[in-house]
């Protein structure tokens, strides 16, 4: 009799434990667990601010507010990927923003032809950074500390240190603020760049090869890749990006002005380690970026539209962060 009941005993257990792991499988899920976080923070929000919060025009000023820094969170993850650090984009976004400007007022350069020369400037900025830390064997840290302050050098020999915003046609506006669907050009583009992100990291030889490199150099070097080669990529990424967010920063104000990259550093990196700590399991990846900037992005704009001195958004923010880099460290080390 004792047997038979504890048979039946252990069957129903079993049942019960069979029943339930879905629902713990689902619990173990970063990506869910991550987006009921994201949809609790937005409601908070919501039931705080409701004729305000979650509109149509809050949550597009959002993404139009965001857009470059998102840009430059995209090129962050590649270099983070990589298991290297940048310090050298918020200099180069001055620099870029310079030249496109320049370019326009001083000599009369079409508007498309000073975008890509902007970019460009971002694109060698990157390669400088690669061959000095991927050849050079430099510490990444001063390395790209160091670009990034010759950057600003010549940025400051082109422009005297001055306001440019004479001469800027139109067009070149409009390249960020001209709206398609709803939703302005500079949104769209950044959506584009997430996109072909996910797709090289997803998809391509070279994402899995940055992926790889972050995760043992040594023995992508065994396989016969060039490890030197993937981290130049990785950084010539973080510069194109880098000099794109130039060119919308210029775009969007109509104008060039000193310290454009000012308070650009910190708000990327901190997106990307808080998505990697919630849903990528300490992983560093676009999507996993993307969620990050979601969450800071909301977070602030609620603090903000509730009134919120700036120095607690700041001890917030720099707070997530802190909890972000440790969790995502953590996370690296299992």
């Amino acid at each position: 009799m004792n047997t038979t009941t504890t048979t039946r005993r252990l069957v129903e257990e079993e049942a019960t434990t069979a029943s339930m792991r879905p629902v713990m499988d689902l619990l173990r899920n970063r990506a869910f667990l991550g987006i009921v976080v994201l949809l609790l923070l937005v409601a908070f929000f919501a039931w705080q601010l409701p004729e305000t919060y979650l509109t149509v025009d809050n949550m597009k000023s959002i993404l139009q507010q965001q857009s470059t820094l998102i840009v430059l969170a995209l090129g962050v993850t590649f270099v983070l990927m990589i298991g290297e650090f940048d310090l050298s984009f918020s200099f180069t976004i001055g620099l870029s923003a310079a030249v496109s400007i320049l370019l326009m007022s001083a000599l009369g350069v079409p508007w498309l032809v000073a975008i890509l020369a902007g970019i460009i400037i971002g694109m060698l900025v990157g390669v400088a950074n690669g061959l000095a830390v991927a050849w050079g064997r430099a510490p990444a840290f001063i390395a790209t500390l160091a670009v990034g302050s010759a950057a600003t050098g010549i940025e400051q020999l082109l422009t005297g240190n001055n306001t440019i915003a004479n001469g800027v046609p139109v067009e070149y506006l409009m390249f960020t603020l001209e709206e398609f669907a709803g939703l302005p050009s500079s949104v769209w583009l950044t959506l584009l760049l997430v996109a072909i992100s996910v797709f090289i990291v997803s998809f391509t030889t070279f994402g899995r090869r940055v992926r790889a490199t972050g995760l043992n150099p040594t023995a992508v070097a065994l396989a016969g890749t060039s490890v030197e080669r993937v981290r130049l990529g990785a950084f010539v990424i973080m510069g194109l990006l880098a000099g794109l967010a130039g060119v919308m920063v210029s775009s969007l104000g109509g104008s060039y002005f000193p310290n454009s990259g000012s308070g650009l550093l910190l708000p990327p990196y901190s997106a990307v380690f808080l998505g990697a700590a919630i849903i990528g399991r300490g992983r560093f990846s676009p999507l996993a970026t993307l969620y990050g900037f979601a969450f800071i992005a909301l977070l602030e704009r609620g603090l903000t539209m509730m009134n919120q001195k700036s120095a607690v958004i700041m001890l917030i923010e720099g707070l997530v962060l802190l909890v972000a880099v440790v969790l995502a460290r953590q996370e690296r080390k299992r």
